[in-house]
């Protein structure tokens, strides 16, 4: 089972930014939909921390969005790695909870990304 996000001719952009902030990014495979639509993505494959992600751009538009009811959730090692990453995916985007001592963890941050992606980020 694996993730998939449809974008709508945002693809590109949102792995650019998985990319520039994960060090653990893995790019497994990229195909782009064929002309006119060829500067969007058909299909990406890639993996952070050993979760394998699919995403492809949608040539049309429509009506539905991404939800916060669906995130990602990702362990992190350090407190210092959790801000970086909290601070980089809220950059054009918002925080859902701000880093804090919820009870359920001693570091946590919820995040929405530019794109729509929401992102929790725990210090395990």
């Amino acid at each position: 089972m694996k993730p998939f996000i449809t974008f709508e001719g945002q693809g590109q952009a949102a792995i650019d930014l998985y990319q520039s902030i994960f060090p653990s990014f893995q790019l497994d495979s990229i195909k782009h939909h064929a002309a006119p639509h060829d500067s969007l993505i058909m299909m990406v494959k890639f993996s952070i921390q050993g979760q394998d992600v699919m995403i492809s751009d949608s040539p049309i538009s429509h009506e539905w969005k991404i939800t916060p009811g669906i995130s990602f959730f990702l362990e992190i090692d350090s407190a210092d790695i959790l801000e970086i990453f909290s601070e980089k995916l809220a950059v054009d985007g918002k925080i859902m909870m701000p880093v804090g001592n919820y009870g359920f963890s001693t570091m946590f941050t919820w995040v929405e990304d530019q794109f729509g992606v929401n992102w929790q980020l725990n210090v395990n």
